[in-house]
Formats: structure tokens, sequence, C-alpha cells
């Protein structure tokens, strides 16, 4: 082969390259993995799923927003777009979250809109596998459990499954102005 052609020469190599290669591994069982992120909501550590949470920013300046329910906060502008944001302690179990400032925001799509919801804490990115649900749902005060439909158990942890998706459905969601 004439190597000082350089589109022959691009062909030998990869034909060396290929010659040399041991291909991709394989799996032998494909593990399911469900992704999700920790977070905290008064006592309860909870998890939702990463494919519901958009993102998650620290509390944003916000503006108050008269004539609505205790638990929107206000709206903040983030990178140009609004922001409502709602205290999850306040709108499921009644009280605000004490030290808000150091809450942090997960941010959901609600109905084709970011709506950002402040958590007290934020535990960051769980794996799990299939394998690790559990039908041993730990105990959540009674206006969380509508949302949690399952758990799942890791290293003697477990971890309540929160349903964004479902909490955004309910009526009262929806009926933020007072």
């Amino acid at each position: 082969m004439n190597t000082s052609d350089p589109f022959n020469l691009l062909l030998d190599l990869e034909r060396r390259t290929l010659e040399g290669s041991s291909g991709l591994p394989t799996l032998d069982q494909v593990n399911d993995e469900w992704v999700g992120v920790g977070f905290r909501i008064g006592d309860s550590r909870l998890i939702a799923s990463m494919s519901e949470v958009k993102e998650i920013l620290d509390l944003p300046e916000y503006t108050l927003v008269p004539g609505v329910k205790p638990w929107i906060v206000g709206v903040a502008n983030v990178r140009g777009n609004l922001l409502p944001i709602l205290d999850m302690k306040a709108y499921l179990l009644g009280e605000d979250i004490k030290q808000r400032q150091k809450g942090r925001v997960i941010v959901i799509d609600y109905k084709g809109f970011n709506t950002g919801l402040i958590v007290e804490e934020i535990y960051g990115m769980r794996h799990f596998r299939e394998a690790d649900i559990t039908a041993d749902i730990p105990k959540v005060p009674e206006d969380i459990s509508p949302y949690i439909d399952r758990a799942f158990k890791q290293d003697e942890e477990h971890w309540p499954v929160f349903d964004f998706n479902e909490m955004a459905q309910d009526e009262r969601f929806a009926h933020a102005s007072l």
C-alpha cells in the first residue's frame, strides 16, 4: 500500500487500529438503574426521580406576591425567566421552613412552566438498582404520604420516592391564589 498518499495513510491507520483493538466490553447482565435526588422536608428524607427535576438552585432573590397562599414565597428572575417559588414544608406540613435562606430550590416543570420548590436540604444524587425497591415504606407525615408510592432500601437506609408530578396534579397545588 502506498502510504505517501494521505488518504491511503488514513486507511492504513484505520486497518491497523481495528486489528489491534479488543472491542468494547460486553455486559453479561444489564442492571436497570434508577437515579434520583435526595432531599429533606421537615424530618422526612425523600428522593425524587431525576427525570422530574430540571435543576437545583440556591434560593434566588425573589419578590413577594400579594394575594396568594402562604406557601407561595414569591417570584424570582432566573436567567431572564420568571420562576414562582413555593415553600414545600409550608405547602405539605403547614409550617414555614425556619431558615429558608439556607434551603435549596428544586425546579420542576409544571404544565410547561418552571416552578421552584424550596426544600430544607439536598442530599445529592442517589443511584439504585430496581432490586433495591422495598415494600417497607418508612412512616412519613400524613400530608406527604399521598405522593409516596414506593421506596428504595440501600445500605440500611430507606428512601421514600416522592412524586412531584403527582403533587402538581393535586387541585390544591393549582389554586395558589387566596
